[in-house]
């Protein structure tokens, strides 16, 4: 799985929060924070309202690390 690149500030969710990256792939592979979110479900939900084929969308935990990841590189 690919995974958005990017520095550890950037991917890093608020303490006990979770935030979702997207990934732009018509600017060359950018992220853009989505937002933060205080649960998971609300998280989800808007992710996988924003992900689609060539705009992948990540959520990450308050450690950095990818915990879904919705729409697809291509």
């Amino acid at each position: 799985m690919r995974y958005a690149i990017g520095s550890k500030a950037e991917l890093i969710a608020l303490p006990d929060g979770f935030r979702v990256v997207g990934v732009d792939l018509s600017l060359g592979a950018v992220n853009f924070v989505v937002g933060d979110f205080e649960t998971l479900p609300e998280a989800k939900e808007v992710a996988l309202r924003r992900a689609q084929v060539g705009s992948p969308i990540y959520i990450y935990d308050d450690e950095g690390e990818v915990l879904e990841r919705y729409g697809s590189w291509h």
